[in-house]
C-alpha cells in the first residue's frame, strides 16, 4: 500500500472516531438542541483534534507525515 494511502486512511479513521466519541460527549451534554447543531458542532472540535495529513517533498522522495495536537512527536509513514 502507498504511504499517501497509509497515511489517508490513519487521518480519516482517526477523524470518524473522534468523531463519533465527540458527538456522544456533545448529545449527553446537550440532549435538547436539534441533531444538525449536535452534528456541527462536534465536527468542528474534531477538526481541530484530529491528526492532520502533511506531505513533504524532498530531493529524493515525497515523505507522508500526521501531525497531532496530542503528539509532539511527527509521525512519518512510509
Amino acid at each position: 500500500m502507498e504511504a499517501k494511502t497509509k497515511a489517508t486512511l490513519y487521518a480519516y479513521g482517526l477523524f470518524f472516531v473522534i468523531f463519533f466519541i465527540i458527538w456522544v460527549i456533545v448529545y449527553n451534554i446537550f440532549s435538547n438542541l436539534a441533531t444538525p447543531f449536535i452534528g456541527g458542532i462536534a465536527a468542528a472540535i474534531t477538526v481541530l483534534l484530529a491528526p492532520q495529513k502533511q506531505i513533504i517533498k524532498k530531493q529524493s522522495c515525497d515523505k507522508v507525515q500526521l501531525k497531532w495536537l496530542f503528539s509532539k512527536k511527527v509521525i512519518i509513514i512510509k
